[in-house]
Protein backbone atom coordinates (compact mmCIF):
# COMPACT_ATOMS: atom_id res chain seq x y z
CA UNK A 1 0.00 0.00 0.00
CA UNK A 2 1.51 3.38 -0.91
CA UNK A 3 1.86 6.16 1.29
CA UNK A 4 0.17 9.34 1.03
CA UNK A 5 1.94 12.67 0.40
CA UNK A 6 -0.24 15.90 0.05
CA UNK A 7 1.24 19.25 -1.75
CA UNK A 8 0.58 23.01 -1.19
CA UNK A 9 1.10 25.12 -4.00
CA UNK A 10 2.23 28.64 -2.72
CA UNK A 11 6.09 27.91 -0.86
CA UNK A 12 6.22 24.31 -2.47
CA UNK A 13 5.28 23.93 -5.65
CA UNK A 14 5.93 27.48 -6.45
CA UNK A 15 8.47 29.93 -4.59
CA UNK A 16 7.22 33.70 -2.92
CA UNK A 17 7.12 35.64 -6.60
CA UNK A 18 5.64 32.65 -8.49
CA UNK A 19 8.91 31.00 -9.70
CA UNK A 20 8.87 27.51 -9.72
CA UNK A 21 10.72 25.56 -6.68
CA UNK A 22 14.13 24.39 -7.70
CA UNK A 23 14.78 20.61 -8.63
CA UNK A 24 10.38 20.74 -8.98
CA UNK A 25 10.41 18.05 -12.00
CA UNK A 26 13.04 16.07 -10.03
CA UNK A 27 11.12 16.19 -7.10
CA UNK A 28 7.64 15.46 -8.42
CA UNK A 29 9.08 12.75 -10.58
CA UNK A 30 10.37 11.09 -7.89
CA UNK A 31 7.22 10.86 -5.55
CA UNK A 32 5.07 9.94 -8.28
CA UNK A 33 6.70 7.11 -8.67
CA UNK A 34 6.52 5.87 -5.27
CA UNK A 35 3.89 7.72 -3.60
CA UNK A 36 0.04 8.26 -4.12
CA UNK A 37 0.05 12.15 -4.46
CA UNK A 38 -2.72 14.60 -3.60
CA UNK A 39 -2.91 18.06 -3.82
CA UNK A 40 -3.61 19.79 -0.41
CA UNK A 41 -4.39 23.57 -1.19
CA UNK A 42 -7.17 26.34 -1.63
CA UNK A 43 -6.79 26.57 -5.02
CA UNK A 44 -8.11 22.65 -5.75
CA UNK A 45 -12.02 22.02 -4.63
CA UNK A 46 -12.31 18.63 -5.57
CA UNK A 47 -10.73 19.27 -9.68
CA UNK A 48 -7.67 19.78 -10.54
CA UNK A 49 -8.39 21.73 -13.65
CA UNK A 50 -7.77 25.27 -11.94
CA UNK A 51 -4.78 24.23 -10.27
CA UNK A 52 -3.23 23.24 -13.83
CA UNK A 53 -4.68 26.18 -15.32
CA UNK A 54 -2.75 28.34 -12.32
CA UNK A 55 0.21 26.38 -12.58
CA UNK A 56 0.53 26.59 -16.59
CA UNK A 57 1.19 30.21 -16.68
CA UNK A 58 4.69 29.71 -14.29
CA UNK A 59 5.76 26.44 -15.36
CA UNK A 60 7.20 24.44 -18.56
CA UNK A 61 4.68 22.08 -20.19
CA UNK A 62 6.42 18.99 -18.87
CA UNK A 63 6.39 19.82 -15.09
CA UNK A 64 2.56 20.78 -16.16
CA UNK A 65 2.13 17.00 -17.99
CA UNK A 66 3.85 15.96 -14.23
CA UNK A 67 0.99 18.15 -12.16
CA UNK A 68 -1.44 16.27 -13.99
CA UNK A 69 -1.15 13.06 -12.38
CA UNK A 70 -1.53 14.47 -8.91
CA UNK A 71 -4.82 13.57 -7.53
CA UNK A 72 -7.36 16.15 -6.51
CA UNK A 73 -8.64 16.67 -2.87
CA UNK A 74 -11.73 18.30 -1.55
CA UNK A 75 -12.64 20.54 2.31
CA UNK A 76 -14.39 22.77 3.17
CA UNK A 77 -12.61 24.64 5.93
CA UNK A 78 -9.70 23.27 7.23
CA UNK A 79 -7.26 21.13 4.94
CA UNK A 80 -7.20 18.31 7.02
CA UNK A 81 -10.71 17.44 6.31
CA UNK A 82 -9.21 15.88 3.05
CA UNK A 83 -6.30 13.73 4.60
CA UNK A 84 -6.83 9.93 4.82
CA UNK A 85 -5.66 9.53 8.83
CA UNK A 86 -6.05 5.72 8.54
CA UNK A 87 -2.58 5.90 6.08
CA UNK A 88 0.69 7.16 6.88
CA UNK A 89 1.25 10.27 5.10
CA UNK A 90 3.21 13.66 4.91
CA UNK A 91 1.89 16.85 4.10
CA UNK A 92 4.28 20.00 2.70
CA UNK A 93 2.85 22.89 3.07
CA UNK A 94 4.75 26.38 4.11
CA UNK A 95 1.71 27.30 6.78
CA UNK A 96 -0.89 25.76 8.74
CA UNK A 97 -3.72 27.03 10.38
CA UNK A 98 -3.26 26.34 14.19
CA UNK A 99 -6.81 24.56 13.94
CA UNK A 100 -5.07 22.05 11.41
CA UNK A 101 -1.96 21.66 13.78
CA UNK A 102 -4.44 20.60 16.39
CA UNK A 103 -6.12 18.39 14.15
CA UNK A 104 -2.92 16.61 13.35
CA UNK A 105 -2.09 16.14 16.90
CA UNK A 106 -5.40 14.80 17.30
CA UNK A 107 -4.57 11.90 15.05
CA UNK A 108 -1.18 11.65 16.15
CA UNK A 109 0.35 13.14 12.84
CA UNK A 110 1.84 16.20 13.67
CA UNK A 111 5.37 14.70 12.53
CA UNK A 112 3.60 14.13 8.73
CA UNK A 113 3.72 18.04 8.42
CA UNK A 114 6.78 18.53 6.01
CA UNK A 115 7.37 22.40 6.98
CA UNK A 116 8.52 23.45 3.31
CA UNK A 117 10.86 27.07 3.70
CA UNK A 118 12.17 27.56 0.32
CA UNK A 119 13.59 30.78 0.91
CA UNK A 120 15.50 29.77 4.03
CA UNK A 121 16.44 26.44 1.89
CA UNK A 122 15.51 26.82 -1.77
CA UNK A 123 17.19 23.01 -2.31
CA UNK A 124 14.89 21.67 -0.14
CA UNK A 125 12.39 19.46 -2.13
CA UNK A 126 16.21 17.70 -3.40
CA UNK A 127 16.80 17.25 0.18
CA UNK A 128 13.53 15.50 0.90
CA UNK A 129 14.12 13.05 -1.56
CA UNK A 130 17.30 12.59 -0.60
CA UNK A 131 16.54 12.31 3.19
CA UNK A 132 12.96 12.20 4.62
CA UNK A 133 11.42 10.09 1.37
CA UNK A 134 14.34 7.52 1.78
CA UNK A 135 13.38 6.29 5.29
CA UNK A 136 10.13 4.87 3.87
CA UNK A 137 9.59 1.62 4.79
Amino acid sequence: MRENIYLDIDGVILTRGVMPALHLDKFLRYILDKYSVFWLTSRCQGESKNVIKYLSQFLFPETVYLLKKIKSTDFRLDKTEAIDFTKRFFWLDDDLFTSEKNTLREHNQYDSWIEVNLIENPNQLLDLISSKFRLKV
